[in-house]
């Protein structure tokens, strides 16, 4: 296998501002159901701003992750459609996707383009519905509703699993999409000589472990020990819960509560040039925390072992180059939707002894109370994996903790060196190492207060047009108005917005006809003759619209009349949801 050898980077990068939303399932609560990626991710984004203390002026660019945005969003430039959100229309950006990997990647992307010294200050966030898909949901070229999803069914989250794998030799192979599930397992079994059984205690202690973790943790998707609902079920013994059909086995050594919680979640962070700190983020009250180093690997699914050798890798890249080693490090994060992970990554990076980790496990040292916590936010089986976000959740824990803010979960000892390993999409893999900026003094200033909510800004815009109502945001800062509504103010980056009622009234700014590849026969049969064009309202916001009643006749007389005065009309359309267009006020 391919080694590499990695510099350090040309100044140092540190992490000044971290955020994560609640890992759910939206579509179980009515609270929740109708989110959609741009409030997700753009409440992730103004989150992780306020805690660096910096607005989206200072922001330089920013890098979007999601795992499946085809299929999970209905969209393949992702990054594009949620700047708006959080104040930063207009900045650059890119996207990436590199499956349950993408979260950690995000935070190698962000530190190497400020590393460069092409910018000084970036946003990197990921967003992922892994339990909704946009409705409707039976194919991804269908026109889909605004806001409205469906279940992503188990059926079809394990189809679409198969795209991170080589359609060309993988997926004919069969063996390598498949031993993703057991080869750590079995491998460990065979080389540090314990007994299947051993091996089965090791992975429910390891459930275990991260559920108490969650319990713990607001954040998290599960909140119930499992010796609570052991006794419920009638077990006095929680292993003989584990043991029993309420855990079955679903492959030679995994069990059902050894894998993935698909959710829906967003997180980000803010990375900035460790020197710039004390000119952009004047009122930082934590301690930055530094990215010393970051090994990556990949390695495609039919290569033996590949979770393992591309490890080794990883984590070989990113000591050589910092000289640590595994017992510098005072916290441990893997990415185990497979559970196995934290056990077998915990040990090639030395933070547990080889052949004895288990043990540890066993013993309950790697919870968030033990003396070698792992995954402290109850990692994938408990927590939630919500596919490219659970990479900066990771991160936005790993810095909360190095922080001392994790409140009731906060482990005993207040950790100076992490590491992360991050795994996914057959497969990449990351070792990222943290550290913190111990010489550096926070700021005593009191937090600002924030009016920012995570709330369903798209669904009711939709409601207001059905009640006649067309609404925007007004920014309580400059007084500009959102239309199409949304979080942040993009005049002036201000996320303390609220709800106001347009007049309706508006200008058209230009006329362009539709043609051959712009026009919809749906639009003619509704509308009549349209054109699309610049609107104004008059209240101030700009977007592009459809105006009724132009034609290619009547053009060149209303060309010489602009700005023409229009009017709103809110019309219905095919979905079973209503939009706004406008019509000439003459």
């Amino acid at each position: 296998m391919n080694q590499t050898k990695i510099n350090k980077y040309s100044r140092s990068v540190s992490i000044v501002g971290v955020s994560c939303t609640p890992f759910m399932n939206t579509l179980d609560n009515p609270e929740t159901a109708g989110l959609t990626e741009g409030e997700m991710f753009g409440y992730a984004a103004l989150k992780a701003m306020e805690d660096a203390g910096v607005e989206p002026k200072d922001v330089d660019y920013y890098f979007h992750g999601e795992a499946s945005p085809l299929n999970g969003s209905n969209y393949i430039t992702p990054n594009v459609q949620v700047a708006n959100w959080f104040g930063m229309k207009g900045k650059g950006s890119m996207h990436h996707s590199e499956a349950c990997c993408t979260g950690y990647l995000a935070l190698e992307i962000a530190a190497n383009a400020v590393a460069s010294g092409k910018y000084d200050c970036v946003l990197t966030g990921a967003v992922e519905f892994g339990d909704a898909i946009p409705t409707p949901s039976e194919s991804v070229e269908q026109p889909k509703h605004p806001y409205k999803r469906d279940k992503m069914t188990m059926d079809k989250f394990l189809k679409t699993t198969s795209w991170i794998y080589d359609k060309t030799y993988a997926r004919p192979l069969m063996a390598p999409m498949e031993l993703i599930y057991d080869d750590c397992a079995e491998d460990y079994v065979r080389t540090r000589g314990i007994t299947p059984e051993q091996m089965d205690d090791t992975l429910n202690h390891m459930a275990i472990n991260n559920r108490h973790n969650a319990v713990h943790n607001p954040l998290a998707i599960t909140h119930e020990e499992f010796a609570d609902i052991a006794k419920e079920k009638g077990f006095d013994d929680v292993m003989d819960y584990m043991r029993s059909p309420y855990n079955p086995k679903s492959g030679d050594f995994l069990r059902m509560e050894g894998i993935e919680r698909k959710c829906d979640g967003a997180a980000a962070c803010i990375v900035i040039a460790t020197e710039k700190i004390p000119e952009l983020c004047k009122n930082l009250r934590h301690k930055p925390i530094e990215i010393i180093g970051i090994g990556s690997a990949a390695c495609e699914a039919s290569t033996p072992h590949f979770e393992i050798n591309a490890t080794k890798e990883a984590i070989r890249q990113v000591y050589e180059l910092t000289g640590k080693s595994g017992d510098d490090l005072d916290i441990f994060f893997a990415n185990d939707f497979i559970i196995t992970s934290h056990l077998y990554a915990a040990e090639l990076a030395g933070y547990l002894p080889y052949g004895e980790g288990w043990k540890y496990i066993c013993e309950g040292r790697t919870a968030f109370d033990g003396d070698k916590p792992i995954n402290t936010n109850g990692g994938r089986t408990s927590f939630g994996h919500a596919h490219a976000a659970s990479g900066l959740a990771d991160v936005y824990e790993c810095c909360m903790q190095m922080r001392g803010e994790c409140g009731e979960h906060q482990v005993k000892k207040l950790p100076k060196t992490a590491m992360l390993r991050g795994y996914g999409g057959s497969q990449n893999v990351a070792a990222i190492m943290l550290e913190t900026v111990d010489n550096f003094e926070p700021s005593k200033e009191p937090a600002k207060e924030s009016n920012l909510k995570l709330e369903k800004v798209v669904q009711t815009y939709y409601e207001g047009l059905e009640q006649g109502k067309l609404l925007g945001r007004k920014c309580k800062r400059c007084g500009a108005v959102e239309f199409p509504p949304v979080y942040a103010c993009n005049s002036c980056g201000c996320d303390d917005t609220e709800w106001v009622e347009l007049s309706g009234k508006a200008v058209m700014k230009s006329i362009v006809l539709p043609a051959p590849l712009s026009s919809k026969p749906e639009y003619k049969e509704r509308m009549g003759k349209y054109a699309y064009g610049v609107i104004e309202t008059e209240e101030g916001a700009e977007f592009n619209g459809v105006v009724i009643g132009i034609s290619k006749k009547t053009r060149p007389e209303l060309l010489e009349k602009l700005p023409l005065p229009v009017h709103a009309k809110i019309i219905d359309r095919d979905g079973g949801f209503k939009t706004v267009v406008y019509e000439l006020d003459e």
